[in-house]
């Protein structure tokens, strides 16, 4: 049963009790109760967009009573709805009405706050890709907002998909909006470090060579691309001023070697027949790009880590191998803590660490691939943290390489992380959370720590 239709259960369940007529022979009196309080409810899917949204609504046997096209998403239309919602209600005397709805974005939040405080009303938040799934099952192939809606209707009227639960605590949704606004930040500085690469390749490529991966964004290199990027330039400038460059941005990183083997790499390199200001001003324009970005992820991250670093669930993964600051704010702040879930598998689960499954009469199939479902954010934290375990960690280093052996290169390593990922939230994070105890690199060191600490289940 849904948390926020219990209550309203509750009370009509007290008021049917006196009226209800005796049961007949091999019909348990609770029975019935549960059946007539499924008859008195009205199940509502609304399907939110940007504009507008629709309803449609369903009775117990799942007959649909009626739907709703279009309402504007604004107070007019709030108001249109819920009068619609009431007359439809007691058009067919029934007395608890249950809507559902997806996580669409930001669209549904006015919405949803409106129906707060509606009387005889349960809300229902669903994940957009059961909806998609139960369209499947009701083999409805073309999809519009009248389709999503009755599909709400149906999966809201049958109870079997679990349900979205939205926190209320503000410092963590704040620090949730700084984790996702800095993931986006990365995914930015990627791109324009992938420009900038791809440019200096095209008109210097000597300087990938002296400079090769992680190196070429060290804040020396792009000191240097201030003051020289074309061959010519390296050449003419000579070693000295090069490495002057170098040292005076870095304390070890660099020196007069790379400088003597950038500028001999440069006396061989063809020139483009191209404009040097043209060059100039779009190198200089993404390193300045690029830095501006960091300084605002930099910031972000801190401010949202300062949100949640006295929750014990922080301190706790600030333990783990790799769970640096990025990582353990978006996990963090993402799952919400361990109370929500009933074990680790649920969380593994709410990541969209795990495969789909799907029974056909009583045939069980599992998919191959994970069902990405909830937040990209989580997920992306708990493989990132998974690759550090697979470097440092005999469990997980053991676990990595078998898996991998199986896939081929590129394939097998994508498929190896999701694998060590989805073991460390299920069997290790989550352990951690309920049990309050710290990360142990090696097992032996878990074994002594439980016999000493027994849970109370144990």
């Amino acid at each position: 049963m849904y948390r926020e239709l219990q209550p309203l259960r509750q009370a009509l369940s007290t008021e049917l009790r006196a009226n209800l007529p005796p049961a007949g022979p091999g019909i348990e009196p609770e029975h019935l109760l549960q059946t007539y309080l499924d008859r008195l409810t009205l199940y509502v899917g609304c399907d939110v967009a940007d504009q507008t949204f629709s309803l449609c609504a369903v009775d117990a046997a799942g007959e649909e009573l009626g739907h709703l096209m279009d309402v504007p998403n604004r107070p007019v239309g709030f108001e249109r709805a819920w009068d619609w919602l009431d007359n439809l209600r007691g058009h067919h005397q029934l007395r608890i009405t249950l809507l559902a709805m997806e996580t669409s974005g930001i669209y549904y939040w006015a919405w949803w706050d409106f129906l707060a405080g509606c009387a005889n009303l349960a809300r229902v938040l669903f994940n957009p890709r059961t909806t998609e799934h139960m369209t499947e099952v009701l083999s409805k192939r073309v999809r519009n907002e009248l389709v999503d809606a009755y599909a709400l209707a149906e999966q809201v009227r049958l109870g079997g998909t679990p349900e979205a639960t939205l926190i209320e605590d503000a410092d963590l949704l704040s620090a949730r909006l700084c984790s996702r606004a800095a993931r986006d930040l990365a995914g930015h500085i990627n791109e324009r470090k992938n420009q900038l690469r791809s440019l200096l390749r095209a008109y210097n490529p000597a300087l990938a060579h002296v400079f090769p991966g992680a190196k070429f964004h060290h804040p020396a290199v792009y000191a240097l691309l201030q003051h020289y990027v074309l061959p010519e330039e390296f050449v003419a400038a000579g070693r000295q001023a090069v490495a002057a460059i170098l040292t005076a941005h870095c304390r070890s990183a660099f020196g007069q070697q790379e400088a003597d083997q950038l500028v001999a790499l440069c006396r061989h390199t063809l020139t483009h027949p191209i404009g040097p200001e043209v060059i100039h001003y779009r190198v200089q324009q993404l390193t300045a790009d690029i830095l501006t970005a960091q300084k605002h992820k930099k910031q972000l991250l801190k401010t949202g880590y300062r949100l949640i670093e006295d929750r014990p669930e922080t301190q706790l993964l600030r333990t783990v191998t790799g769970a640096g600051i990025s990582n353990t704010l978006a996990l963090v702040s993402e799952t919400g803590g361990s109370q929500r879930f009933p074990d680790g598998q649920h969380v593994a689960s709410f990541l969209g660490l795990t495969t789909s499954k799907h029974i056909s009469g009583t045939t069980l199939f599992r998919s191959k691939h994970i069902t990405k479902q909830g937040s990209p954010n989580g997920r992306y934290a708990a493989v990132n943290i998974a690759f550090h375990l697979s470097l440092r960690v005999p469990k997980y280093q053991a676990m990595y390489q078998r898996i991998k052996g199986r896939k081929p290169p590129r394939k097998g390593h994508r498929i190896a992380l999701v694998a060590v990922a989805r073991d460390f939230v299920t069997n290790v994070l989550y352990d951690m959370w309920r049990s309050q105890r710290p990360f142990f690199i090696e097992v032996e060191d878990y074994r002594a720590y439980r016999q000493s600490h027994p849970r109370a289940d144990d």
